[in-house]
């Protein structure tokens, strides 16, 4: 049986695994990083990498978890400039969203087959929580475009539904080739954003 470890050291391990299996993870990929490895770098038994976590995929998302927080946070942060009108407003917010998601790499690498693995390796109601957090994200960053004074032409489930859009698209920006990528992006949201305020001043 794995050790027992204090507190405070279950705290530095835990945020040993949460570092170091984020540069495998970069550095590798999902499917290419093993329990083995993570154990390797941290200095772990296997054992004791399950009295952590219950798999390398819920270590995952709790790391790509946490850098969504960041970058959420940034957006709903993100100052509009009151002498632009609504449509480039919301469109450097989406710009500036998806600059942003582009400086973490593994939010930047990750692909759709890897969404697929997450949700078939991972228990139903641990994918339905992101999900969840997903939404409420959405509809704060809904009620922040409004509360800056922009008002929507769309209900907030379009709306919603064509920001997750771009993030969709992004799922298959390798499939796109870099420059394609980026050019399909800036004509998507400046398309998103005109939709999403058309008539608006």
């Amino acid at each position: 049986m794995p050790k027992a470890f204090s507190e405070k050291e279950k705290e530095v391990i835990r945020q040993q695994m949460r570092e170091k299996s984020k540069h495998l993870f970069e550095l590798h990929g999902l499917r290419k990083t093993g329990v083995d490895d993570i154990t390797r770098a941290v200095g772990i038994s296997k054992g004791a990498f399950y009295l952590f976590y219950e798999s390398k995929e819920e270590l995952f998302l709790e790391i790509m978890e946490q850098m969504e927080s960041e970058l959420r946070e940034s957006v709903l942060e993100h100052t509009l400039q009151p002498k632009e009108n609504a449509r480039h407003n919301v469109r450097r917010i989406l710009s500036s969203f998806l600059l942003t998601y582009d400086a973490y790499p593994l939010l930047k690498n990750f692909s759709q087959s890897d969404l697929d693995y997450l949700v078939r390796k991972l228990p139903a109601e641990r994918v339905q929580a992101h999900l969840n957090r997903d939404n409420k994200f959405f509809d704060s960053f809904i009620k922040k475009v409004k509360r800056e004074g922009i008002a929507l032409k769309v209900s907030p489930r379009v709306a919603m539904n064509l920001v997750l859009s771009l993030f969709l698209v992004s799922l298959h920006r390798h499939e796109l080739g870099e420059d394609g990528y980026s050019e399909t992006m800036k004509i998507l949201t400046d398309l998103v954003a005109g939709y999403l305020t058309e008539g608006v001043a």
